[in-house]
């Protein structure tokens, strides 16, 4: 199974994935900004970053540019989540580079779906 990071400012929502990836057969490791998760992509072997987009210190859109600009972390696949469903939001996160995005609150079986589909594309 993959090794995945979980990036969003709200406790309750990393605890939440956490256990339904880890109950899934996963390795989750949490991070609770982006400045968190670009110093831990770094330095650990992510195959798939779930991360949210508002969050305070440093945006998960400012995480990705980090991230998508490290030639290092070329492979790393990221999800990106938020409340926000305005097109141009979500326009922003896939020209910043996500593989793909989810719309708040939660559905956990789209969740694990769309995981299931980048970990196999």
């Amino acid at each position: 199974m993959a090794r995945i990071l979980v990036v969003d400012d709200e406790m309750g929502i990393r605890s939440l994935l956490q256990e339904i990836l880890t109950s899934q057969g996963h390795q989750v490791e949490t991070a609770c900004d982006g400045r968190e998760a670009v110093q831990l992509a770094r330095k650990n072997s992510y195959q798939l970053l779930i991360m949210d987009r508002n969050m305070p210190i440093m945006t998960g859109i400012e995480a990705l540019h980090l991230l998508r600009a490290d030639a290092k972390l070329h492979g790393l696949k990221i999800l990106m989540c938020t409340s926000a469903s305005v097109v141009r939001e979500i326009e922003e996160a896939f020209k910043a580079g996500a593989d793909d995005y989810l719309i708040k609150p939660l559905n956990l079986r789209a969740v694990l779906e769309k995981v299931q589909t980048i970990l196999n594309g």
